[in-house]
């Protein structure tokens, strides 16, 4: 219990260390969050999803303290940060085609959800070629989360086994 206490509090820190990154380096913010989403991945194949719901809302609430730009926050919060969780619950025992129809609607619905309550406060463009673009590089940033998930499997988690 302590080991697995320890373990998600060193990627907590590191989660919010990413997040703190993101208001030092103000260029690549998206993908800095790409970065910080990984963590989550992590305590979901170590503990299960439970823990990994505790752990992004206690990403969240700390990111809340941490990141200066409360629009990066919510951005974070209904994409990147709980990305996860929904990668989890879509690719249990689906073909797949219906995962990646099911994870092109989470993105389009977190996106939308994000442009509504984003939309008073900042101009965003909205046109076929943002939404293509964002459709493929969603996929694009989702094969990627899942190569770090088989790398995780096969290399670092002996390697952190061994600490």
């Amino acid at each position: 219990m302590s080991r697995k206490i320890a373990y998600s509090g060193i990627l907590l820190a590191i989660n919010l260390i990413l997040l703190i990154l993101i208001n030092v380096i103000p260029i690549n913010t998206l993908f800095i969050m790409g970065l910080a989403s990984l963590p989550i991945a992590i305590i979901i194949m170590e503990y299960g999803p439970k823990s990994g719901f505790v752990f992004y809302i206690a990403s969240i609430i700390l990111g809340f303290i941490v990141i200066n730009s409360k629009f990066q926050w919510i951005l974070n919060t209904f994409t990147f940060g709980i990305y996860g969780l929904i990668k989890y619950i879509i690719e249990r025992d689906r073909p797949i085609y219906i995962e990646y129809i099911l994870k092109i609607l989470f993105a389009n619905v977190a996106i939308l959800i994000v442009y509504f309550i984003l939309k008073p406060f900042v101009y965003i463009p909205i046109n076929l070629f943002t939404v293509l673009t964002f459709e493929v590089l969603f996929i694009v940033y989702d094969n990627v989360y899942s190569l770090f998930i088989e790398y995780y499997n096969t290399r670092l988690r002996q390697i952190i086994k061994q600490i």
